[in-house]
């Protein structure tokens, strides 16, 4: 699994637009945020296992990156990180599946049977984060069919949205409010392990 401790990332954009939208923060949600702060190691988040819709989304990112983006896009850097710095708060990084520095292009890829614009809708926050880290313009990279004999890709170019921009503002500077709190949640996860810890010895 993905060591998610110490920064809030594009997987993270979602919760971060959902705080700024009001939502109600349960236990598991601090844990994640104690994860990101580094108030708790990351063993506390519950794994993702692998499937198999995600291995055909990196063969996708293969099969993209070697045998289209060369003639598309050659300046486009794999696996860019962008990060913006804002004190009182973890690190704030996105990992790029594409970027293009001399045009601030990042593209996001994904394979998956639905239509692009509901691609689109599913990760809207994800997308929206990338500007929120400086993107100038970001790009959908859908793909759907069989790889890598009957891929069909569709591209579409995620306009920003202010509305977006400033809900996860507005969950960031809650996040800061509330790190007294994430602490103290953090303190008694911690406690609880080592009193059942000690019971069971």
């Amino acid at each position: 699994m993905q060591d998610r401790s110490g920064y809030l990332g594009g997987t993270d954009a979602r919760l971060v637009g959902r705080i700024g939208g009001g939502l109600r923060i349960n236990l598991e949600h601090y844990i994640r945020l104690a994860v990101a702060y580094g108030d708790l190691p990351g063993r506390y988040l519950r794994g993702v296992p692998k499937t198999e819709a995600m291995e055909a989304g990196h063969r996708f990112e293969d099969y993209f990156f070697e045998e289209i983006a060369p003639d598309w896009t050659p300046r486009v850097e794999r696996q860019h990180v962008l990060r913006r710095p804002m004190e009182g708060l973890p690190a704030l990084i996105a990992h790029a599946d594409g970027y293009d520095e001399t045009r601030g292009l990042v593209l996001e890829l994904k394979f998956s049977r639905y239509l692009t614009a509901d691609v689109a809708e599913r990760y809207r926050w994800q997308l929206q984060w990338y500007y929120f880290l400086g993107a100038e313009k970001v790009r959908l990279v859908h793909g759907s069919g069989t790889l890598p004999e009957d891929v069909r890709v569709a591209f579409r170019t995620v306009e920003k949205d202010p509305e977006a921009q400033e809900q996860l503002m507005r969950g960031l500077c809650r996040i800061q409010e509330m790190r007294p709190r994430i602490r103290e949640v953090a303190e008694m996860v911690e406690l609880k392990d080592d009193n059942d810890e000690s019971k069971g010895n």
